[in-house]
């Protein structure tokens, strides 16, 4: 493994110079190796490597190290030797070392399924936290708080326990070590663009999308605006990558559907050009079942869904996703016992996806198809499965209130007692917007109002409060509740966010007047924070 999307392959004959008797023995899965690059074939995207020794012998090889060239508070590069349930094992470059980063100290925030995010192989960077040289064990970080900026220094060791300082975008995280000839390099770029497509987010396919909504475009922008307010610069960033995540989907659909524009498959031999084609695009194969579907030919469409479910790499996880959710839809509409074909499908695709995004994904499925029933024992699964996840419990409450119930707060209470406590104040704001979605703006005040008794420095929470009632129209409420935050006695960053937002609704309502009041107001403020 080169990386987490990229392999090689070492033939039996390549493994030495001599006979090799046991290979499972003496290269255990993790193992490190050395090796030089033999072949590289773009249109297979095959990689040779041989490791005999009169081909590897002039490639530098680790060095070992004593602890003490290590200390705490660097930053080193490493290979990542192994993933348990626990953390991960980190090989230190240059070093025969070997360090734990526990799965407490990998991510700001809380990581599920450390085995989906990292691969043994993959490159990453980590912080020394604790060196204990008598039990011979070294603590690391991989938190971005400890990384910090990611153009600062990493140190490399060197046996001669001299430590050089490098700047990190110059570091090597070439994921061979060794010399790797010309012409190589120059493939193996290529191959890089190639195995960008993976990293792409699922497309929104036309048979469903593989997760519910559960608020609109608007909230999301007007929660960045008030990041920005409140300087919440790790969920800005968030937001944006979440951001270009979708405009690339997007590209990618759009160029999908040119080149079908283009060249529009007319015949099954045309849609098997197709997916040769493109075998990892879950688009073109969603397309190919839409065909078979128009024929009438079910069994066929059936057919096309497992070939793509064995045919799409194991690495693309989110064309799989896509795949399955096309087929809980064809189950659905052309199954001869639909729930129990769909629950079948769904057992299935549980042994290799992500289990939350697959539950989503059904989930979306029967709010599609107004199977009410079926969606409410789903969400009560998903309530015991991911009890932590604030998601899971807007989607009961949305569905409570899809079904016009009035029994929303022992499920709040419920939710509020098993969300960690840094989730309570997104839980009950979504939980509020809801409710003013639903038509019930008096229940979904009442719950703004209770975070900001507790907290009313938060202009977040303010800003999508106002944007509710906005929505609304109605105009007394609305300026009485710009009138109370810009009452507020805070910061001048976060009171010129609200002040802006006031006068951009009073300038919406072309109000001369009000817009005075408003500046006048401002002007007030200024004057008293001098």
């Amino acid at each position: 493994m080169l990386s987490r999307k990229l392999d090689a392959r070492i033939l039996i004959s390549n493994l030495s110079d001599g006979f090799v008797e046991n290979p499972v023995k003496e290269f255990p899965v993790g193992k490190p190796v050395y090796a030089r690059v033999l072949s590289v074939e773009l249109s297979s995207k095959r990689i040779d490597l041989t490791l005999k020794e009169n081909a590897v012998s002039q490639l530098p090889k680790p060095d070992t190290c004593s602890f003490s060239s290590l200390h705490v508070g660097d930053i080193i590069s490493g290979c990542v030797r192994r993933v348990e349930t626990y953390g991960l094992f980190i090989t230190i470059d240059g070093t025969n070392l070997v360090g734990l980063c526990h799965l407490s100290e990998l991510s700001d925030d809380d990581i599920d399924h450390i085995e989906i995010i990292y691969r043994a192989g993959e490159r990453v960077l980590a912080k020394i936290l604790k060196i204990d040289e008598e039990k011979q064990r070294i603590a690391l970080g991989m938190k971005k708080s400890y990384l910090g900026d990611v153009n600062g220094s990493v140190v490399t060791v060197g046996c001669d326990g001299m430590d050089s300082i490098l700047p990190a975008q110059k570091q090597d995280v070439s994921y061979m070590q060794g010399e790797v000839n010309q012409e190589a390099n120059g493939t193996l770029a290529v191959l890089s663009q190639v195995e960008s497509r993976a990293s792409v987010l699922p497309l929104q396919v036309s048979l469903d999308d593989s997760e519910i909504s559960i608020s609109e475009k608007g909230d999301n922008t007007n929660q960045e605006n008030s990041n920005e307010a409140v300087e919440l610069d790790v969920k800005k960033d968030k937001l944006m990558k979440k951001k270009e995540k979708k405009e690339r989907e997007l590209e990618i659909h759009a160029s999908e559907e040119r080149l079908l524009q283009n060249n529009t498959p007319q015949t099954v031999d045309d849609f098997e050009k197709l997916v040769r084609s493109s075998p990892n695009s879950s688009f073109f194969w969603i397309k190919y079942m839409e065909f078979m579907l128009a024929q009438a030919a079910v069994e066929k469409a059936r057919s096309v869904a497992e070939r793509a479910l064995k045919t799409i790499s194991a690495h693309e996880e989110g064309e799989k996703l896509n795949i399955w959710v096309a087929y809980f839809n064809l189950e659905n509409a052309y199954g001869n016992s639909p729930e129990e074909n769909v629950q079948s499908t769904f057992k299935r695709a549980l042994q290799t996806c992500d289990p939350k995004k697959l539950h989503f994904a059904l989930l979306g499925m029967y709010e599609r198809n107004e199977l009410h029933k079926q969606a409410g024992a789903l969400i009560d699964t998903m309530i015991k499965k991911f009890k932590r996840s604030c998601k899971v419990w807007l989607c009961r409450v949305q569905h409570l209130l899809k079904q016009a119930k009035d029994d929303i707060q022992p499920v709040i209470n419920r939710a509020l007692l098993s969300l960690p406590t840094k989730k309570h104040i997104k839980f009950i704001s979504h939980a509020a917007i809801l409710q003013f979605k639903c038509g019930v703006p008096e229940a979904g005040r009442s719950m703004f109002e209770s975070i900001l008794r507790e907290h009313p420095k938060r202009t977040d929470v303010w800003s999508i409060y106002l944007d509710q009632e906005i929505r609304l129209g109605d105009h007394e409420v609305i300026r009485a509740l710009f009138e109370r935050a810009t009452c507020l006695s805070l910061p001048p960053k976060k009171m010129k966010f609200l002040f802006k937002k006031y006068y951009a609704y009073e300038e919406s309502q072309g109000d001369q007047v009000r817009l005075e009041l408003v500046k006048k107001k401002a002007m007030e403020y200024l004057e008293n924070s001098l």
